[in-house]
């Protein structure tokens, strides 16, 4: 696979597989805005490297793309929300 770093673009069933969606699926939730995404483009000893970073919900997709857009090193991995979440409880007593 080749990714296009001029203007960054993922194959979408590509993607979607990585985060075990049908590639429909993922283009509805990129449309509703539920899918994030980040280029880092490397340097000093990472030059002529990209980091493109995709998150949906709790899962990330990290590829690792050389200069000529080839994927050298990819992986999805589970991440903790980044939402803050605070438990309330009742407990009936004032």
């Amino acid at each position: 696979m080749k990714i296009d770093l001029a203007a960054p673009t993922v194959d979408a069933s590509h993607l979607a597989a990585r985060f075990g969606l049908e590639a429909e699926t993922l283009r509805k939730y990129i449309t509703q805005g539920l899918v994030r995404s980040r280029v880092e483009v490397g340097e000093n000893e990472d030059l002529g490297r990209s980091r493109l970073t995709v998150r949906f919900g709790n899962r990330v997709w990290i590829a690792i793309v050389g200069a000529d857009g080839s994927v050298l090193s990819e992986e999805t991995k589970f991440v903790a929300s980044s939402t803050s979440r605070q438990a309330v409880c009742s407990t009936g007593a004032e």
